[in-house]
């Protein structure tokens, strides 16, 4: 099941075959998605290492992971992008539901 599930959100990840325009901005969201989802799930796994508590090393790192999302925003693409930001967000919620049901 566990396998499954990885597979599963595997495969989200991939662009869907739409109008050209649609598809580029899909495969950006994916893109901030999935890498706000891994760097999540980095830092719990160093803040686990580090002898911090599941929810302590889930909290640090969704709040460092999203924080370099605005700064990268804010300072390198000079605008905001509110959905950029909410793929960030969902990634980072996304880990933590990962975390708290393969117990990790």
């Amino acid at each position: 099941m566990k396998y499954f599930l990885i597979l599963l959100m595997a495969l989200t990840l991939l662009p869907k075959e739409t109008r050209a325009e649609s598809s580029i901005f899909a495969v950006d969201k994916a893109a901030h998605f999935g890498l706000s989802f891994i760097a999540t799930e980095t830092g719990y796994a160093i803040g686990r290492k580090l002898k911090r508590g599941k929810l302590e090393s889930w909290i640090v790192s969704t709040l460092v992971v999203n924080a370099a999302g605005v700064i990268k925003e804010t300072a390198i693409d000079k605008r905001v992008d509110s959905k950029d930001l909410l793929a960030n967000a969902l990634g980072s919620v996304s880990a933590g539901v990962f975390v708290w049901t393969f117990d990790f």
